[in-house]
């Protein structure tokens, strides 16, 4: 077992773990974001092990819509089971990277409660991402903005604005 897959699988049973501790069901949160459309997650993996991950809702400067958010959770899950994958490009669509989270979304969450379980769901979802594969690379061109580069940057171990 290398070095890298036995460090992700403690990670992966702290982040668990800590789940669990703060009894956070899943299922419940993504009922919640699902009522809020718009843009998509898209994943292309390739035969060379790399696989591309853009965030496209560029009429929203690619900002995370709540069903956004579930399919973002749904594309790691299938990176997570991808035996041929070796390295993750993440990069926005249409030229920007990300804004962050769509605020008409973020404003419905109408209680801190909801609001707790969609962070608690992004974090989920972006730590599974960085344990998910060797080498990942943030693609963004143009500027990276306050609330997009920055909390993206956190996903990726390499950084190149273009």
């Amino acid at each position: 077992i290398s070095l890298w897959s036995a460090l992700r699988k403690v990670s992966t049973a702290l982040l668990n773990n800590n789940l669990h501790v703060h009894s956070f069901n899943q299922e419940g949160i993504k009922e919640k974001l699902q009522a809020f459309p718009g843009g998509s997650v898209d994943l292309l993996k390739q035969e060379s092990g790399v696989a591309v991950l853009t965030i496209n809702n560029p009429s929203r400067m690619n900002a995370f819509s709540g069903s956004m958010m579930v399919e973002l959770e749904e594309k790691v899950s299938e990176l997570e089971s991808w035996t041929d994958g070796k390295g993750l490009i993440v990069q926005g669509a249409a030229g920007t990277f990300c804004s962050g989270s769509d605020l008409n979304a973020v404003r419905a969450i109408s209680n801190p409660q909801d609001g707790m379980k969609m962070c608690m769901f992004m974090q989920n979802a972006l730590t599974r991402l960085v344990l998910t594969v060797v080498l990942s690379v943030q693609a963004a061109s143009h500027l990276c903005r306050p609330g997009g580069g920055e909390s993206a940057g956190r996903w990726c171990r390499t950084h190149h604005c273009l």
